[in-house]
């Protein structure tokens, strides 16, 4: 996958998002400006509580448009892509980031074989290599074929992902151990961010927090000086 993104970049093919003329790059400048304006200025404000959750922007306009055409238009490349922006704004949040093992958040084996990839793991992937992490695809397994979460509400979400996960202790411990971050694309209510940290610490593994690409949740905008 990497030598596709590197080969499209070398031969200046189009822009995954517009189709215009990447000039060079792997998706143009005025999408990754337009991906830029979703961001968060701080994307450790949910860097806090039992649960941490470190998002790169808000799920919507482009940063919301590149997700759908990875998932949706088989455009895995944009899964590294938005890996690498989310392992470097990492990078610069922290004055020395933890040292984690990195565990995607599993996609059921015939969804992931429909789609022919887990976005969530192709964002781990390139989130772990860059900050020299290990990254392990295997320990944690989605075993229980769910409904989409979108459909349900905050009860039945909960109720849906009752027994969703599995964990292998004995594989995850053939490495040394260190605390686990969660990744995931999209972080809505945080049903299934939640169930997946349950079965960990069921086994004796120590969940740090989650981090994901986009959420539709929003910081509050800072009180200006006249509002104080």
């Amino acid at each position: 996958m990497m030598f596709d993104w590197f080969l499209s970049i070398f031969l200046d093919e189009r822009c995954p998002l517009c189709r215009r003329a990447a000039g060079g790059d792997f998706v143009c400048q005025g999408c990754d400006r337009q991906l830029q304006r979703c961001q968060f200025s701080n994307p450790k404000y949910y860097w806090q509580g039992n649960f941490p959750l470190f998002v790169l922007g808000h799920y919507d306009g482009t940063l919301k448009g590149a997700i759908a055409a990875m998932k949706y238009n088989n455009q895995p490349a944009l899964g590294t892509w938005l890996g690498e922006k989310l392992a470097y704004t990492w990078q610069t949040s922290f004055s020395a980031p933890p040292k984690v093992t990195v565990i995607p958040v599993p996609m059921h084996s015939e969804k992931q074989q429909q789609r022919g990839f887990n976005q969530a793991g192709l964002i781990a992937k390139r989130f772990a290599e860059i900050n020299k992490l290990r990254c392990d695809h295997v320990s944690l397994q989605r075993t229980k074929a769910t409904k989409p979460l979108f459909e349900l509400n905050v009860a039945q979400r909960q109720q849906e992902m009752e027994g969703a996960f599995s964990f292998d202790a004995k594989t995850f411990r053939q490495r040394p151990q260190k605390p686990v971050l969660l990744v995931d694309d999209i972080y809505t209510s945080g049903t299934t961010a939640r169930e997946a940290r349950r079965v960990l610490q069921e086994n004796g593994v120590s969940v740090l927090g989650i981090v994901a690409i986009a959420t539709p949740k929003l910081p509050p905008t800072p009180k200006s000086p006249k509002d104080k």
